[in-house]
């Protein structure tokens, strides 16, 4: 299939989807210098285009087909957990505009695959759901977390796309990744048997998880820190071993420098999670349209047996 990825940031989604075997054509962002990253990752097929999703930037959008896929991942931080409380209802009111506008364009342009991927709190869920209500045989949902698909670190996220890709999201079987099983496949050495997030427990001890779990979410914001089985730390994960823990492969190139680099990674879909939907999108496809079957070649009919002297 080939992906349009809408708000592609370092190109999560995308990742993804080359490894369930699409190709991603389209990438748009209002960023460019991740725009120009998953570009050189995406060439020679994909084509990058610099806009504000959302607003008056033209966006020449490649007409709906049954092989295309449309994917959305409409800016959530004004809806996230770690900003609740502090976001302006103005801002949060913009965040889920732009989540029923990603919805009413897969509807307008008549993309029959597609797929939304937004933080799951509960403005986000009931949008999402009322837009379920109003066109049940187009749009369906689910909230699930990256973990259960392979991921190295835990990602709870709310998944919209098509019923019959959102069925088989939940028929998927669990298959679950450690930190430890994630830097053993990326022949990385682990510099400690534990991971620690920037947060504590009800009494004041820091929350510490074992790598033989999957890891805390990886933010933008706050680097995870390796660290002891009493919380001493050991030192920050860089944004490689970041990269590793969401599910990135060695060769798919993200921003230079440790903050840029940690701010796009964090910020990213994992890819494993991408890759899930992905191929429930690609199945699903597959049983629509049928390869025809091999051309006959129309057979001379047979003439009738003269009987023997």
């Amino acid at each position: 299939m080939r992906l349009i990825d809408a708000f592609c940031g370092a190109g999560g989604w995308s990742a993804g989807a080359v490894a369930a075997g699409c190709t991603p054509v389209l990438g748009i962002d209002s960023d460019e210098k991740p725009l120009r990253l998953w570009a050189a990752n995406c060439a020679p097929a994909g084509r990058a285009a610099c806009a504000a999703l959302g607003t008056d930037d033209p966006v020449d959008w490649p007409a709906a087909a049954p092989d295309v896929h449309l994917h959305l991942s409409p800016p959530c931080t004004s809806l996230s957990k770690a900003r609740a409380g502090s976001a302006s209802a103005m801002s949060v009111a913009a965040a889920l505009d732009a989540v029923r506008w990603c919805v009413e364009l897969v509807l307008e342009r008549g993309y029959t695959s597609w797929s939304l991927e937004n933080v799951a709190v509960p403005a986000v869920v009931a949008c999402v759901a009322e837009l379920a209500r109003a066109h049940p045989t187009h749009v369906a949902y689910v909230v699930l977390d990256a973990a259960d698909y392979s991921t190295a670190s835990s990602r709870v996220r709310l998944i919209a796309s098509t019923p019959k890709v959102i069925r088989a999201l939940k028929e998927t079987p669990v298959q679950r990744v450690s930190v430890a099983d994630a830097f053993a496949a990326a022949e990385l050495p682990l510099p400690a048997d534990f991971v620690k997030s920037n947060t504590t427990n009800r009494d004041g001890s820091p929350c510490v998880r074992s790598v033989q779990q999957p890891s805390f979410t990886v933010t933008a914001s706050h680097p995870l820190i390796w660290s002891a089985r009493d919380g001493t730390t050991v030192r920050c994960l860089t944004v490689a071993e970041s990269a590793v823990l969401m599910g990135f492969a060695p060769d798919w190139k993200l921003p230079q420098g440790s903050r840029t680099g940690l701010r796009a990674v964090g910020n990213a879909v994992p890819p494993p999670l991408a890759e899930a939907v992905m191929a429930c999108a690609v199945r699903a496809h597959a049983a629509a349209h049928p390869p025809a079957g091999p051309l006959q070649e129309p057979q001379e009919p047979q003439q009738p047996q003269q009987p023997q002297q």
